[in-house]
């Protein structure tokens, strides 16, 4: 299993960090430095709620958890109106942290849409059991389900992004701008380092550690047993010679 090196510090440390952990390779993505920036544009907008209101699934008052339901929806759809979302293309998914009376942890269990009633009650009883024996490998004790926790979560639709990537802003080659001297602990010394333009390496690039990958968002540093390669999605992957 490789190493995904992410962040703006990920992939100038993923090779030592998978080197010590004995991995085939890491993987750096093209613009690793603002991940995170990409993963906020590609979520839809969204708000959690949670309310902690204890009570034994057998002697549930449904009015009472029906009204907690609908105000933390309402709640939702307030401040998701309030972003400029209209209420028809706001969705809302309700669960409930649930547990074997006595026990510590809690199951979150997804809720059936409408009011909770006497009818539906089995089906939510089914989901729980359902959960905790494919998180546990089995059926719980025999005793009643209590709730700890009630949540809804009020979210808008994904929002619409163009993520292909740009055409190369540099010339095509070898993409080597300079070299430079650098440190590599297995070399025990500096040694004159090549240095590549990240966006000017094509799809099937390939070359031998050490080196280091300059970009604007972060540096990959390839040591001196890597081999990195280029994929069809201009991921770089650094592949350890004589992995264990």
């Amino acid at each position: 299993m490789p190493l995904f090196a992410f962040g703006g510090a990920g992939p100038v440390h993923g090779y030592r960090v998978a080197e010590i952990l004995h991995l085939p390779a890491f993987i750096s993505p093209l613009g690793a430095g603002v991940g995170s920036s990409f993963g906020l544009l590609a979520a839809p907008l969204a708000f959690d709620f949670v309310r902690s209101a204890y009570t034994r699934l057998d002697g549930l008052d449904f009015g009472f958890a029906n009204a907690l339901l609908d105000e933390m929806a309402q709640e939702g759809r307030a401040i998701l109106e309030g972003s400029g979302l209209p209420a028809s293309e706001i969705s809302y998914q309700r669960s409930a942290d649930m547990r074997y009376v006595g026990q510590g942890h809690e199951v979150s269990v997804p809720l059936p849409n409408g009011p909770l009633s006497q009818t539906n009650l089995p089906q939510v009883i089914a989901s729980f059991e359902k959960l905790y024996s494919s998180l546990y490998g089995r059926k719980g004790p025999d005793v009643p389900l209590e709730v700890i926790n009630w949540r809804v979560a009020a979210s808008g639709p994904r929002p619409e992004a163009d993520f292909r990537l740009p055409l190369a802003t540099s010339s095509r080659g070898s993409g080597i701008k300079g070299t430079r001297p650098a440190y590599f602990p297995e070399c025990g010394r500096y040694v004159q380092t090549p240095v590549y333009d990240r966006y000017a390496l094509e799809p099937g690039t390939t070359f031998n550690g050490p080196a280091i990958i300059e970009e604007r968002e972060s540096t990959v540093v390839v040591g001196a047993r890597g081999r990195a390669r280029v994929d069809e999605h201009l991921n770089v992957i650094v592949e350890f010679a004589n992995a264990t």
